[in-house]
């Protein structure tokens, strides 16, 4: 392909051997078109027959009329447009790759399929027309292919650049792109397959402007980009090493497989200069200090705004830890962090850059380039949690050897031993046996460490399991972390062991790994087991649900359905109809998966009595246990000991996952995290009120009040909805009041679902308010990835590179806001004419299709939702594929309504007193085509007794009557039922 400079058509060059013509202004064929056979009239015999595919196309610099021709077989023409003749041929005797023209329009480069290039003079005869025999680079043995080249001018001298070349038996693997510049030789190395390189040239100096011809010329060469299948990298040509640059945008984001995730808001100013510093002092050694050479549009932000301190963790296989910049629309990599350096063993390779001296009597100079890694050293190494403190700079980062490195940030160089900590969390169990992978082996003896966070202690968990979950409190000094055979909690200040807590079931006591599936049973107990469920299930729902309990009423064999009760009854009542639930199997109780501890919580509440807060260690379980322990914090910290105990325990019904926990104020808020009440960040929790706990289970949330524990409410989500809890988590919304002064704040509760779905819900009382499709339900890697942040958004992998971010919040949104100013005439504009002609022509069916589908239904525009808030997108989108409200909410229904009202005293004191004002319309015409418009009102009070009828006349044959109404609690509460469609006594239009 190859675009004209004037940029009014593509051309393109077929296997065939013809060149058509696509006009980019309208994007169809042009009837122009370069044939072969005419081409071919002017050529050497040898080539007529078939010269091949066309592989290139190039226009002549300074004479856009000229083009150069590559065939496939070798052959070569300049040709002549505007007469449609053949200025002059060339014929090598290779297979053509690719063809680049020099910068002075009177010669140029081809590479062959044999790792060689040649040089071609226009000037020569057809003798003479070769500059130079070929040049194999890397030859004399057979090399691969060339598949493009470009040559460019640099100081005088030239500077060529092409990728592939290297001898097939030693390198046939390697992807590289090779730069050569007088003495000058590197062969950049990359990990994943070249798709493209260019060479970005540097705009003309004042004195390099105008040609002494008075044409315009090019700049130097700049910066050369190359295209990976991974990565985007860019080579600083300006520096006499040519070392890679930083990118600020489209790095890597999976260098290294990503295992997790975590996200940080509210940054400190201090961290977040200090970590970008010494994230530059790291990679001084590999990235130019060049500011980014391609720019371009215009920012529409605005002034005296302030950057967000958002920071995104990411946890990789590698065993790195890598801080990226989240607050814009960008992610820019600020800082890493690796674990690595603080073990050893017989596959690691200590991250030592090679010296320049070292790599001199290599041939081909090869030099790594990019930071695209999906190598691993050791399995082991991956990272499974991490938890980050910004206000204190502590950092800990779990892995999947069970070993949990805590490090602190500091500014200066620190060099010495780590103390490592061994914590048995099976050591009550004797019949114990480890059959997983053996942990790590830390390093010994002094380490350096230069500036950033630097490890001071390493606690290593037996059996060496991956830890599932971590949770660190620096303003206590603890860490706590757990793993599929229980839970330890660790004083790093003292570098001590506290407690450790063994979830494993007594009667299993083997260890496979992360996934410790018990060996005691056969697969004839299992088939047995699913068969007893099946039948289970099925007799379930043969049983009538009007039993209100096997007390009260007998079984019988033989059950008549109840009569269902008609509206008109006086004892009927739609808001207390029972919502139907779906069969919910319960789990068995020596479930050897159970044992895994999935969530730790750290909160200063009340658990013993109501008078004061003491410090508490949350644990959930996978088979529906949550152990809470009190633990008391000395008051001279270095030198005693702290204390943890057993306090109580909770064990779920349904025995479901504990996937979250969290505990609320009197205010209903989530408790603070550390060091946010010290900094006047946010103010004391409400003491006023007693606490609650919520426990997200994979089934449900439900709400205990502290210290007593009782049951407070609940959100069944898998019974009503059939889906399952896979992340909590809490944001802040706000938004303008409407004097426009006053700013309305609330904090809600996240979910999201294994079918892809974010909900929010209100708390206390757990009313949804929001459920949007945002994940697909089948990218399970997606919905795994997800993490929410503090202020409505949330962040998930769309694919292994690529992040996807959303927003759950209407006045949070991060989106790009720029814009890129185009030459005129670089789009086409329809006229009016030709606007309203396209509207002729289009299809009937295409002009029927803005039917808008409601849960997978076409409806008119009469009575369909969507249509009347078509304008309005969620989220600022543009398009229908692009709107995240999922549809898929269903009708309303009592059960919803009930749902969303609540009932018993509450719902009375919300319905009593309620005024309903209702303003009807009423046309009327007479037989001179005279309207007349009437407007009634009536008010409707909850008193049922109350009749008030309003009868208007117009005239002396209009009369017009308003009925009583019937309005439902639908209309009152639920927001998207419409008045007029709940409404059908009452008419639209009135006549004679």
């Amino acid at each position: 392909m190859c675009v004209e400079s004037a940029g009014n058509h593509l051309l393109l060059g077929t296997e065939g051997g013809n060149i058509y013509l696509l006009d980019l202004s309208t994007f169809t064929m042009t009837p122009d078109i370069i044939y072969q056979d005419v081409v071919m009239q002017n050529v050497p015999q040898d080539y007529k027959l078939n010269p091949g595919a066309v592989e290139a196309i190039f226009e002549q610099p300074r004479h856009p009329e000229n083009i150069l021709i590559g065939y496939n077989r070798g052959l070569i023409v300049l040709w002549d447009r505007n007469e449609n003749t053949t200025i002059k041929t060339f014929t090598s005797t290779q297979q053509l790759e690719s063809l680049c023209w020099h910068d002075d329009g009177e010669s140029f480069t081809s590479s062959h399929n044999d790792g060689s290039y040649m040089e071609w003079q226009l000037n020569g005869d057809d003798e003479n027309s070769k500059d130079s025999e070929a040049i194999t680079t890397y030859g004399p043995f057979p090399c691969k292919a060339i598949p493009k080249i470009i040559r460019k001018e640099l100081n005088g001298n030239p500077l060529i650049a092409f990728c592939g070349g290297l001898p097939r038996a030693s390198y046939g693997d390697k992807n590289t792109v090779s730069v050569i510049h007088k003495n000058q030789h590197i062969t950049f190395d990359l990990t994943s397959k070249v798709i493209d390189f260019i060479i970005v040239e540097s705009g003309p100096s004042e004195e390099e402007e105008e040609m002494e011809n008075g044409e315009q010329t090019g700049g130097s060469p700049d910066t050369l980009l190359i295209l990976a299948d991974e990565e985007l990298v860019a080579i600083d040509l300006q520096s006499e090493d040519w070392k890679m640059m930083n990118l600020p945008y489209l790095a890597s984001l999976h260098a290294s497989a990503v295992i997790c995730n975590q996200h940080v808001s509210n940054v400190p100013q201090e961290l977040w200069e200090q970590l970008k510093d010494a994230g530059k002092a790291h990679t001084s050694h590999l990235y130019s200090n060049r500011a980014w050479p391609i720019d371009g549009g215009k920012l529409l932000c605005s002034k005296g705004s302030t950057p967000r301190r958002e920071l995104l963790l990411t946890g990789h296989e590698d065993g790195t830890v890598r801080f990226w910049d989240a607050g814009s629309v960008n992610l820019t990599p600020i800082y890493k962090f690796s674990t690595a350096q603080y073990f050893t063993g017989d596959d690691f390779v200590d991250d030592v850059v090679a010296s320049p001296d070292d790599s001199e009597d290599e041939w081909p100079p090869f030099r790594k380039t990019g930071i695209f890694d999906p190598y691993s050293d050791d399995a082991r190494l991956a990272v499974k949690k991490i938890s980050l403190c910004p206000l204190s700079g502590t950092l800990a980062v779990a892995g999947t050897a069970g070993h949990i490195v805590i490090a602190k940030f500091d500014t200066e160089v620190l060099d010495g031993e780590i103390k490592v900590s061994v914590m048995n969390i099976v050591s009550d169990r004797d019949g114990f046996v480890w059959k997983g992978h053996d942990q790590l082996s830390p390093k010994s003896g002094s380490i350096h460490q230069t500036r950033g966070f630097q490890a001071n202690s390493i606690l290593q968990l037996y059996p060496p399991a991956a830890v599932t979950c971590v949770v660190l409190r620096p303003d206590w000094g603890l860490v706590a972390a757990g793993t599929a055979h229980g839970l330890a909690l660790f004083d790093y200040v003292r570098q001590k062991p506290v407690i450790v807590k063994c979830t494993l079931n007594p009667n299993d006591l083997t260890g496979a790994g992360d996934t410790p599936i018990s060996r005691r049973k056969s697969f004839k107990k299992s088939l047995r087991e699913s068969f007893r469920r099946l039948r289970k299930g099925r007799s379930t729902r043969r049983t009538p649900t009007n039993q209100s309990s096997p007390a009260s009423n007998p079984p019988s064999t033989k059950t008549s359905p109840a009569p269902r009760s008609s509206p008109a009854d006086e004892n009927f009542s739609p808001l207390e109809a029972k919502p139907v639930e779906r069969q919910i199997e319960a789990r068995a109780v020596d479930d050897a998966m159970g044992s895994i501890v999935r969530c730790l919580y750290f909160a200063r509440t009340f658990l013993v009595n109501v008078q004061n807060t003491i410090p508490t260690l949350w644990a959930g379980t996978n088979n529906g246990t949550v152990y809470v322990f009190t633990i008391s914090i000395p008051s001279k910290r270095d030198t005693d000991d702290v204390i943890c105990q057993l306090g109580k325990e909770i064990q779920l019904k349904h025995r479901a996952p504990v996937i979250s926990i969290a505990v609320l104020d009197g205010a209903s808020r989530p408790l603070p995290e550390p060091f946010e009440v010290e900094r006047a960040i946010v103010g004391l929790p409400d003491p006023t009120q007693p606490h609650r706990v919520i426990i997200a289970s994979e089934e449900q949330f439900k709400i205990f009040t502290l210290p007593s524990l009782k049951p407070y409410g609940k959100y069944k989500l898998t019974a009503h909805e059939g889906a399952r809890v896979r992340r909590m988590s809490f944001a802040a919304f706000t938004c303008l009041m409407p004097d426009a002064t006053t700013m309305h704040t609330e904090v809600d509760l996240l979910c999201l679902t294994n079918l892809g779905d974010c909900l929010v819900l209100s708390i206390p009382d757990l009313k949804r308010q929001l459920n949007a499709a945002a994940v697909r339900r089948e990218d399970i890697n997606g919905i795994s990835s997800l993490v929410f942040t503090r202020d409505g958004e949330a962040l998930y992998f769309h694919s292994s590179s690529e992040l996807q971010r959303i927003s759950l919040s209407a006045t949070k949104i991060t989106s790009a806001r720029c814009y890129l100013e185009l030459p005129d005439g670089a789009r086409h504009e329809e006229t009016a004419d030709e606007t309203s002609t396209a509207e002729e022509e289009r299809p009937a069916e295409e002009q029927t299709s803005a039917i808008s589908m409601v849960n997978g239904n076409s409806e008119s525009k009469e009575s369909s939702v969507a249509d009347k808030t078509e304008e309005i997108r969620e989220n600022g989108e543009d398009g229908l594929h692009n709107v995240t409200v999922s549809s898929s909410i269903g009708d309303i229904t009592i059960d919803s309504v009930k749902d969303h009202l609540g009932s018993g005293e509450e719902l009375t004191s919300r319905l009593s007193g309620i005024t309903i004002t209702k303003t009807v319309t009423t046309v009327t015409t007479n037989q001179s085509g005279e309207v007349i418009t009437s407007n009634s009102t009536t008010t409707t009070t909850t008193d049922e007794q109350q009749q008030v009828i309003e009868s208007t006349t117009m005239g002396s044959t209009r009369h017009t009557e308003i009925k009583r109404i019937q309005v439902s609690d639908i209309l009152l509460k639920a927001p998207l039922a419409l008045a007029e469609e709940l409404d059908s006594d009452c008419p639209a239009n009135g006549g004679a």
